[in-house]
């Protein structure tokens, strides 16, 4: 927009759209959108339709977790979104790779006239399919420029990238510290890139973008200046660094856990150069911010979006970030998770806690809860959905930076849907109790892009959901409520 240009995006909820856009300064109506998915070629001939240049930023993406039927997603969506711009006429027309389809690398710098790599997994197999493919209609003389990002990092990402994740449970667990590094890329630098590109009329091109190159050691120190805590990293060969990578993709088949370390994302670790940005750079006459600059804002919004413990965060945390865990919380915690997560307690939990809480919050004035002491928990007032009268019900919950809060409908792992979850279906509209304040909010479904981004929060601050989960055979409701 900044550039002149109508954008319109092709995407699968405009609901969720706007409210990323929003969080961004983008006003709704700035932005046209088109519902549909990449895999649909109508949908995405009706989003060609009228427009004058394309860029293809989708993908299914899995360098540190599973990556299911990638294949078909990150080719068809090639062909579909590249092919079908070049078949309307559309110039140019951008197609966003990733460095990635040249790791291992053949040389000591990553040129755009690299070799291509031959990889294992479906995902990066994926890529190199959709890589041929774009390099086939620029063989035939289409207007298609192909730009290679590096690790994107920076602030207000809707999405936990490979390296903000990676980055996010290196400094919260421990972080291995082997030979190789990282590319450093702005999201915003990229962001500014495509668009110059979408403007550029350079034919068929390739330009590699991978940012600045920095050793882990390098990017551990950096870290340890900005926030002032030092990382838990220690020192490993290369070598160990793959066989820890394989033997966690091992573990994780047998019981599923968080932490990002992949054999795949071993390799991209101990392997990767730097890169020649310069043809690029020179191009379209762009300069990249200072990496202290996209690590500080990228760790920042870390933290302030609940990713990075504020304690870890250290002087980057929020001004009102929660307070790190009391001693309560950290010697009762484990022993109150494992009660918590017994089958004989989906039996007695519901007929104690609610109505104690109750009780509590009454005589409180909402100040105190059974569970507060270990975690953040508020009292829900929502409308019957059959009576029409209020129902008090306390629930766990994690507060959000903008005022809001996160609450799961887990009924202590039961087999239906808690009540209160209905009601709040029926009737959107209802009131918090947190702290000694009252506030009215509004209630938003999850959908499950959501519930992907905030899962990790939540089972940071209870773990016990996960087991809730595994028990009770369906989709636990995750709703957003926001104050009014």
């Amino acid at each position: 927009m900044e550039h002149g240009h109508t954008p319109r995006a092709l995407v699968r909820d405009p609901g969720k759209a706007t409210r990323v856009l929003e969080k961004l300064g983008v006003a709704a109506g700035d932005v046209e959108f088109v519902r549909g998915d990449m895999l649909d070629a109508g949908a995405v001939a009706e989003a060609l339709d009228g427009c004058d240049a394309a860029i293809h930023a989708a993908a299914a993406i899995g360098v540190t977790g599973g990556a299911g039927d990638v294949v078909e997603a990150n080719v068809t969506g090639t062909r579909n979104v590249v092919g079908g711009a070049v078949a309307a006429g559309l110039a140019p027309v951008v197609h966003v790779s990733t460095i990635g389809v040249f790791v291992p690398p053949s040389a000591p710098v990553i040129t755009a006239d690299a070799p291509l790599a031959s990889p294992r997994t479906d995902y990066g197999r994926s890529k190199i399919a959709a890589e041929r493919y774009a390099r086939g209609l620029q063989d035939d003389g289409a207007p298609v420029t192909i730009v290679y990002p590096g690790g994107v990092f920076g602030p207000d990402q809707p999405v936990l990238d490979a390296l903000p994740e990676g980055l996010a449970g290196a400094l919260s667990l421990a972080w291995p510290l082997p030979g190789g590094g990282v590319s450093v890329l702005d999201v915003r630098d990229l962001a500014e890139a495509l668009a110059r590109a979408a403007e550029s009329r350079q034919g068929p091109s390739r330009w590699v973008l991978g940012g600045h190159y920095l050793t882990w050691p390098r990017l551990a120190a950096l870290c340890d200046r900005l926030t002032g805590v030092r990382p838990r990293g220690f020192r490993v060969p290369s070598a160990v660094m793959l066989g820890l990578g394989s033997a966690l993709d091992a573990a994780k088949r047998v019981r599923p856990f968080g932490y990002p370390l992949t054999r795949d994302a071993a390799e991209f670790m101990v392997t990767l150069v730097p890169t020649d940005d310069r043809p690029i750079l020179d191009a379209l006459d762009l300069t990249l911010r200072p990496v202290q600059d996209t690590v500080a804002d990228g760790l920042r919004w870390l933290a302030a979006s609940g990713h990075l413990s504020p304690r870890r965060a250290g002087r980057l945390a929020p001004a009102e970030a929660p307070p790190d865990p009391t001693l309560l919380q950290r010697t009762l915690g484990p022993v109150f998770h494992r009660v918590s997560g017994a089958p004989w307690f989906a039996k007695v939990g519901p007929r104690i806690v609610p109505p104690v809480d109750r009780t509590l919050s009454r005589l409180t004035g909402g100040r105190f809860l059974i569970g507060q002491a270990l975690v953040p928990s508020l009292v829900l007032t929502a409308t019957g959905a059959v009576s029409g009268r209020p129902r008090r019900t306390p629930l766990a919950c994690l507060p959000e930076p903008d005022g809001g809060w996160l609450v799961v409908g887990s009924n202590f792992g039961r087999e239906k849907h808690p009540a209160w979850t209905g009601n709040l279906l029926k009737t959107p509209e209802a009131e918090v109790a947190f702290r000694g304040r009252n506030v009215p909010v509004k209630a938003h479904l999850l959908d499950d892009a959501e519930r992907e981004e905030v899962w990790p929060r939540l089972v940071q601050v209870w773990p016990v959901y996960d087991r809730y989960v595994e028990r009770a055979g369906r989709q636990l409701r995750i709703f957003r409520l926001t104050p009014r």
